[in-house]
């Protein structure tokens, strides 16, 4: 059984170890903003879990994913939908629309002038 000064110098070296292993891993770190931000972005719930999952993701299934991200710039503005079939869909005002001007660029005659994208 372990008493309570017992309990409290192990918790005091796990502390002291966690500690040093921080300072460890932050001065490994290219950028330490970046990794202490990763580190209150882990204490959201579930986001652990989502970013796991993205991880275990195919290459191309990451990359829509990340190209759908970037497109849509204002993220609060997402909407997402998951139906009966496990289909998932985002929505994004932003990617809609700069995919249209993409695939209106894209149809431009090369012989003839632009297209404005207006």
């Amino acid at each position: 059984m372990s008493t309570p000064r017992r309990r409290r110098k192990l918790k005091s070296a796990r502390d002291k170890a966690n500690k040093r292993l921080v300072r460890v891993l932050l001065a490994g770190c290219d950028n330490p903003a970046k990794a202490l931000e990763l580190h209150y972005w882990s204490k959201e719930p579930g986001l652990v879990d989502i970013m796991r999952g993205i991880v275990m993701m195919s290459e191309s299934a990451r990359a829509a994913i990340e190209a759908f991200v970037l497109l849509a710039r204002d993220t609060r503005s997402v909407t997402a939908h998951l139906d009966q079939r496990g289909l998932l869909t985002l929505a994004s005002a932003q990617v809609t629309q700069t995919v249209a001007l993409a695939q209106y660029a894209a149809a431009d005659d090369p012989a003839g002038p632009p297209r404005p994208l207006h």
